[in-house]
C-alpha cells in the first residue's frame, strides 16, 4: 500500500512539475509569483480583447438600454433602484454622456487604442449602469463588468492594437500568465457555480424550468425522449452535471475538442431559448482561453500556408492555359521557370512560417527548462532585470509583482465566497437567496408572477385607490425583492406627493398628505401554488429595511404545497385538454388572509374548486343579482360570474389549497397566428443594427440639448 501511495505521489509530483515548473515540496509564495508571471504568448489575450469590445457595442443599444435612454432615464418620475443610495441616475440628457463613454470605452477596447483608459471608462461608466439600477441587475451583466474591470488591469493591448502600432515601445509578443489567470478564473467560476447552485433538490427533482423542451431545440432528443423525461434528464440532470465540470474538461488537453463542441452547442442553443443579449457570444467568444496560448498564430500560420498553396496552384492554372493557347515552346519553358520559382517561394514561406513560430514557441517556453534548486541564480529571479541593474531595483520590482499576485488572489477568494455570502446580506434574500446579479443561480428559480396590487389609502379622508404597478417602473423585477419593494413604495409616495403640491391641499377630491400604502405580489416559484409574496395588511411605508436584516413583511414560501406539485401537473394536463384555452390557476393562502379578485368577462366557465382547507366566497354585492357567501371545504366547488369582483376568505386554521378552472372564450375564436421562424438571424441582425441608429441618435440629440443648454448660460 505504501507503494502504491508513493508511486501515485510521484506521478502526481511529475504532473505538478509538469505544469508549474517546481515540485509540490517546493510550493512557496516565491515560486507561485515567478509562475504566475511566466511569459505566455499574447495572441489569444488580443483575440478575447477584440470579441469582447465588438459584443460590447452591441450590448449597449440593447440590453443596456442605450437605444431607449429617453424612455428610461428621461422621466423624472420613473423609480429607480439603486444600490447604494448615494449613487443616483443623472437626468437626461446628461445621462447620454455616461452611454457615450461607455460605447467609447468599448470601441477602445475593441481597437485596442488608449486601452487602459478606454478598459477603465468602460469599466466605470458599467459599474455605474449596474450600481443605479439593479432592477437591471443580472448574472451576465454581472459577468460584463467584471470582464470589463479585469481587462483594465491587464496588457492586452500589446498585440494586435493600434497602441502597439502607433506606439512600438507597447509591442510585446508575450504577456504575464496572470494575465491569462484572473480570466479564465472568472470563466471557471461561471460554469462551475451555475453548477453547484444547479446541486439544489429544487433543480436536481426537475421543478425548476418547466416545458423548457417543448422548443424545436430539442426536437432531435424528442425523437428518443417524451417532454417530461428531456425537461428531466436533459435539462436538469445533464445540464447540472455539464456545468459542473465542463470547465475541467476544456483545462484537460485530452478532452478540450469534445468539451468545446458541447460548450458551444450549449451557449448556441441558449441564445435560441432565451433573451440574454450577448452573453451565449462572449461566452463562444471566450472560450479558445482554454487553448494553448499561441493558438492564433498556429491558425495565422496554416492560413498561410493555404493560401500559399492556393497561389500556387492558381499560377499553375493560369500557365497551363496559356500553355494550351500559345502552344509554344518558349511558353512552356517559362512555365516550367516559374513552377520551379513558385515550388522555392512557397518551400521559402513555409521555412520562415515554421522558423517564426518555433522562435516564439521556444520563448514562451524558456523557463520550463529552467529549474528551481538555487544552482542558477537567475532562475530564482521573478522578471528579468539585467545583472548590472542596482538591488534596490531589482527588490522593488519583485515586490510589485508579490503584490500583484496577492490582490489575484484577493479576488480568488472573494469570488468563491460571494455566491454564498447571502447569510451576510439578508435584507436582499426573499424565497430565493440574495441579489439575482452575483449568485450565478442562473434558471435555478422560475417565476410566474400572477398579479400585483398597489393600494394607496388616505388615512386622513379615508379613501383608498389603485395605482398600476408599472406605470412608474421600467420593469416587473422590482415586485420580487422586498428590498426593492421598500425602494418603490418610497418612490410612489415622493410622486404623490408631489402632485399633491401642484394641487389644492384642501380640494376634497384630492388626496391629502397622510397616505399608507399597502402591496400584495401573488407569485408562483418552481411550480408551486401561486401564494402572496408580502404581507399585504403591513404599510409599507411604516416598515424598516436593512441589507443585514431579514425583511420584515415577506411572507414564508408555503413549503407545505409541496405534496401536491405532481397532482398539480396531472390536473393542469386534464384541464388543457378540454380546449386549446382551457387553463388552471392554482392558490394557497394563509390562515386569516383575504383573497380578492376580478374576472374578466372574456373569462367564461369559470369554476372555484377547493382542494384542502375552509373558506369563505363572498361575491361583489350587486342590485342585479343575489349576492351570497358561501362556505366551501375540500372538494366542495362552485360557479362564479364573469364581471365582478369577488373574495375568498380563509378561516381555517391552516393553509388553504384552491384552483380556478376557465376558458378564454375571446383566444379561443381567434384566428391562428402564423409561427414566428425558428432561425431569425436576418431579423435580429437587423433589429440590432436598428437599435444601434436610435442610439446614435439619441447619443447626438442629447450632445445638442447639453450644448444649446451651456450656451444660453454663458
Amino acid at each position: 500500500m505504501k507503494e502504491r501511495i508513493k508511486l501515485l505521489h510521484d506521478r502526481l509530483d511529475a504532473k505538478f512539475f509538469e505544469q508549474f515548473g517546481f515540485h509540490i515540496s517546493d510550493t512557496n509564495v516565491r515560486n507561485i509569483v515567478v509562475y504566475m508571471h511566466k511569459p505566455k504568448h499574447a495572441s489569444s489575450l488580443a483575440v478575447t480583447r477584440i470579441l469582447f469590445g465588438i459584443a460590447m457595442l452591441f450590448d449597449i443599444p440593447d440590453e443596456r438600454g442605450g437605444a431607449a435612454m429617453t424612455e428610461r432615464w428621461g422621466s423624472s418620475t420613473t423609480c429607480h433602484f439603486p444600490l447604494i443610495y448615494f449613487i443616483q441616475a443623472l437626468p437626461m440628457p446628461y445621462m447620454a454622456i455616461i452611454y457615450l463613454a461607455l460605447w467609447l470605452g468599448a470601441l477602445g477596447i475593441a481597437l485596442g487604442y488608449k486601452f487602459r483608459a478606454s478598459a477603465s471608462i468602460f469599466a466605470a461608466s458599467f459599474w455605474y449602469l449596474l450600481l443605479v439600477d439593479k432592477s437591471y441587475w443580472n448574472n451576465h451583466s454581472y459577468l460584463f463588468a467584471l470582464v470589463g474591470l479585469l481587462l483594465s488591469f491587464t496588457e492586452a493591448n500589446c498585440y494586435w492594437s493600434l497602441d502597439a502600432h502607433l506606439e512600438p515601445s507597447l509591442s510585446s509578443q508575450t504577456v504575464p500568465y496572470w494575465n491569462y489567470f484572473i480570466l479564465k478564473y472568472q470563466f471557471f467560476i461561471l460554469y462551475f457555480m451555475a453548477g453547484v447552485k444547479k446541486g439544489s433538490a429544487e433543480w436536481l427533482s426537475g421543478y425548476s424550468v418547466l416545458n423548457l423542451s417543448e422548443h424545436w431545440v430539442f426536437n432531435p432528443i424528442k425523437l428518443f425522449l417524451t417532454v417530461r423525461q428531456t425537461d428531466y434528464l436533459i435539462v436538469h440532470w445533464f445540464v447540472f452535471a455539464f456545468d459542473l465540470t465542463v470547465a475541467f474538461w476544456m483545462m484537460w488537453s485530452r478532452t478540450r475538442h469534445v468539451a468545446m463542441i458541447f460548450c458551444a452547442l450549449f451557449h448556441l442553443m441558449n441564445s435560441r431559448l432565451f433573451r440574454i443579449g450577448m452573453f451565449p457570444w462572449v461566452c463562444l467568444a471566450t472560450m479558445p482561453l482554454f487553448y494553448p496560448f499561441h493558438w492564433p498564430k498556429l491558425v495565422e500560420s496554416y492560413l498561410r500556408k493555404i493560401c500559399s498553396k492556393s497561389k500556387t496552384k492558381l499560377v499553375k492554372w493560369i500557365f497551363a492555359l496559356n500553355n494550351k493557347l500559345v502552344k509554344n515552346d518558349n511558353v512552356a519553358a517559362e512555365v516550367t521557370s516559374s513552377k520551379k520559382k513558385e515550388n522555392e517561394e512557397e518551400k521559402t514561406i513555409d521555412e520562415v512560417s515554421k522558423k517564426d513560430l518555433d522562435n516564439q514557441i521556444e520563448t514562451l517556453e524558456n523557463y520550463k527548462e529552467r529549474g528551481v534548486n538555487g544552482e542558477n541564480n537567475d532562475s530564482n529571479k521573478i522578471s528579468k532585470i539585467s545583472k548590472s541593474e542596482p538591488a534596490n531595483t531589482e527588490l522593488k520590482h519583485e515586490r510589485k509583482q508579490t503584490m500583484t499576485c496577492i490582490v489575484i488572489g484577493l479576488y480568488v477568494v472573494s469570488q468563491a465566497f460571494l455566491p454564498f455570502s447571502h447569510f451576510i446580506t439578508k435584507g436582499y434574500n426573499n424565497w430565493t437567496n440574495g441579489l439575482y446579479g452575483y449568485s450565478w443561480d442562473m434558471m435555478v428559480h422560475t417565476w410566474d408572477v400572477h398579479s400585483v396590487v398597489v393600494k394607496v389609502v388616505d388615512n386622513e379622508r379615508n379613501a383608498e385607490f389603485y395605482v398600476d404597478p408599472y406605470h412608474f417602473t421600467g420593469n416587473d423585477r422590482w415586485s420580487r425583492h422586498g428590498d426593492m419593494v421598500h425602494q418603490y413604495a418610497r418612490c410612489l409616495r415622493d410622486n404623490i406627493y408631489n402632485e399633491v403640491k401642484k394641487r389644492n391641499w384642501n380640494d376634497p377630491k384630492h388626496i391629502s398628505g397622510n397616505i399608507s400604502i399597502y402591496i400584495d405580489v401573488w407569485s408562483s416559484l418552481n411550480g408551486r401554488f401561486t401564494q402572496r409574496m408580502f404581507d399585504s395588511k403591513v404599510d409599507i411605508l411604516n416598515t424598516s429595511w436593512s441589507p443585514f436584516a431579514p425583511v420584515s413583511y415577506l411572507m414564508p414560501l408555503l413549503d407545505e404545497g409541496l405534496d401536491w406539485r405532481e397532482r398539480l401537473f396531472d390536473i393542469r394536463e386534464v384541464v388543457h385538454s378540454w380546449n386549446n384555452k382551457s387553463d388552471v390557476l392554482f392558490i394557497a393562502d394563509f390562515p386569516g388572509y383575504v383573497y380578492e379578485r376580478y374576472i374578466p368577462t372574456e373569462l367564461r366557465n369559470v369554476t372555484l374548486t377547493i382542494l384542502d382547507g375552509v373558506v369563505v366566497h363572498e361575491p361583489e354585492l350587486s342590485p342585479k343579482m343575489i349576492s351570497k357567501s358561501n362556505q366551501l371545504e375540500g372538494g366542495d366547488s362552485i360557479n362564479l360570474a364573469s364581471g365582478i369582483f369577488h373574495k375568498v376568505h380563509n378561516i381555517g386554521k391552516k393553509t388553504a389549497f384552491y384552483m380556478y378552472t376557465f376558458y378564454n372564450s375571446t383566444d379561443v375564436d381567434s384566428t391562428v397566428i402564423k409561427p414566428a421562424p425558428k432561425l431569425p438571424i436576418a431579423n435580429e441582425l437587423l433589429r440590432r443594427f436598428n437599435n444601434m441608429k436610435r442610439f446614435l441618435k439619441n447619443i447626438i440629440s442629447s450632445l445638442l440639448k447639453i450644448y444649446f443648454k451651456l450656451s444660453k448660460c454663458q
